[in-house]
């Protein structure tokens, strides 16, 4: 019986080591689909223009959103993401700066950890495996899928960058350069 066992633990090891792999052909690791999640799906994009991922937002009960990430093709470690003004992501290889600045109805100051913030468009870093891939739940408050901030005639993006934020510089943390871009259109 101990042998059995070991060998199933052996197993499972090996299994469990070529999980976050990339294919034979060294192709990089996917990210998960968010298919039929959330109220509205847009899907992230690098700044060569390929499709990296998705991000879906779904309404909550108590006004808020909560947000569902999947995006391939980052660096390892954390990263800083934003919601932007603008829903255009047009010009990934100039940075995306189509999308805006953060979205700040209450003219707050950026950073999750300032006492004079946090921004609306504020929220928790991602975190990419050594693969690249990055998957996240998260629920920001202060915005409602319905409200002027999002639901506006230019859209809005959510935008991520090459570092992490600190939560406190300004104007962004210090997270470095917009890397993808999800863009949801305008609905008035």
């Amino acid at each position: 019986m101990r042998i059995k066992i070991t060998l199933i633990s052996v197993g499972s090891l090996i299994l469990l080591a070529a999980c976050g792999k990339s294919g034979a052909d060294n192709t990089p690791a996917a990210a998960p689909s968010l298919d039929g999640w959330g109220d509205a799906t847009a899907a992230f994009v690098n700044a060569q223009g390929a499709k990296t991922g998705e991000v879906a937002f779904a309404a909550t009960p108590q006004g808020g959103v909560l947000m569902r990430i999947t995006l391939s093709g980052l660096s390892e470690g954390w990263h800083g993401i934003h919601l932007h003004q603008i829903g255009d992501c047009s010009d990934g290889a100039a940075g995306f700066k189509a999308s805006g600045g953060h979205i700040d109805p209450q003219d707050k100051e950026h950073g999750l950890l300032n006492p004079n913030g946090p921004e609306a468009a504020d929220i928790p870093n991602i975190h990419a495996g050594a693969d690249g891939v990055a998957a996240a739940e998260i629920l920001n408050e202060r915005l409602a899928l319905d409200s002027d901030a999002l639901a506006n005639a230019d859209g809005f993006a959510v935008v991520v960058h090459a570092n992490a934020d600190d939560h406190m510089t300004q104007p962004i943390g210090g997270a470095g350069e917009r890397v993808a871009c999800a863009a949801f259109s305008g609905t008035s």
